[in-house]
């Protein structure tokens, strides 16, 4: 019953891997460019990344993590593509409830398979200039993978969830999550501070407690880290939070999106 929508994520995976190797040759190619500096400094010098520090490992899976977030929105309306045949998805002899929950795990098991896809691709990047040796797990490694796939699973529960009960338009709102979830983080951060619109970024900040984007991206590579945010609460703030949090708004709206899917059985 669940064949079709593993012939839908070989589908999707393919094309995301070979969008992901075209990325790769492009940056090899600069990368190994006549003249190419690896690593320019902000004080004019210049020196390879062997006289730099460890890479390290969390930076690779904050790529990574990104790519299986993009990976996981593109997936994230496939019970909603069910509506293209609705005529003939009630004589399928199997529990709705049950189909939904297959294919809320094959879509996972596929987010999982985009983010090794990219990690291994970063790694490969790496050794392509000779410094795979210099990847290091560091102290943000293990919260930047839970964190980073716990946001992916959150966007793709959110979707699906809002997505799984409408007849059609599931992409229309997958594009829509992007837009909402950029803005409410620029204008979040863009409000904080301020002793007259105080009001307009605790709103802004309540918001985000739904926005993906606010407990990934103002995580990692920032001098906030687990301990303050621009765009989140900050009972939302530390590592264990984000990481309850993203997960479970994940599977909230995963229980969402299968009751509601589940509704249309006869």
């Amino acid at each position: 019953m669940n064949y079709v929508e593993v012939l839908r994520l070989r589908k999707a995976l393919t094309v995301y891997a070979i969008v992901a190797c075209a990325v790769l040759l492009l940056l090899l190619f600069i990368a190994h460019a006549p003249g190419h500096t690896i690593i320019a400094p902000s004080d004019g010098s210049h020196h390879t990344l062997t006289e730099a520090h460890a890479i390290p490992l969390s930076f690779l899976f904050f790529i990574a993590a990104w790519c299986a977030i993009i990976f996981a929105t593109v997936v994230s309306a496939n019970l909603n593509k069910e509506y293209d045949g609705v005529e003939m998805v009630w004589t399928k002899p199997i529990d709705r409830g049950l189909l939904a929950l297959q294919y809320v795990l094959l879509d996972f098991a596929a987010i999982l398979v985009a983010f090794v896809i990219a990690a291994g691709l970063c790694v490969l990047a790496v050794a392509s200039v000779g410094f795979v040796s210099h990847i290091a797990v560091d102290a943000r490694t293990v919260p930047t993978l839970v964190i980073g796939l716990g946001s992916a699973f959150m966007w793709y529960g959110l979707v699906a969830g809002i997505t799984a009960g409408m007849q059609g338009h599931g992409g229309i709102v997958v594009g829509l999550s992007w837009a909402a979830a950029f803005v409410l983080v620029s204008l979040a951060a863009a409000t904080r501070g301020g002793e007259l619109i105080h009001l307009t970024h605790t709103l802004l900040t309540i918001l985000d407690i739904f926005n993906p984007i606010a407990y990934f991206s103002s995580y990692s590579l920032s001098g906030f880290g687990a301990h303050e945010s621009p765009v989140l609460p900050q009972a939302f703030a530390g590592t264990a939070a984000r990481s309850l949090m993203t997960w479970g708004l994940g599977v909230t709206g995963c229980a969402v999106a299968i009751a509601s899917w589940k509704r249309l059985e006869a």
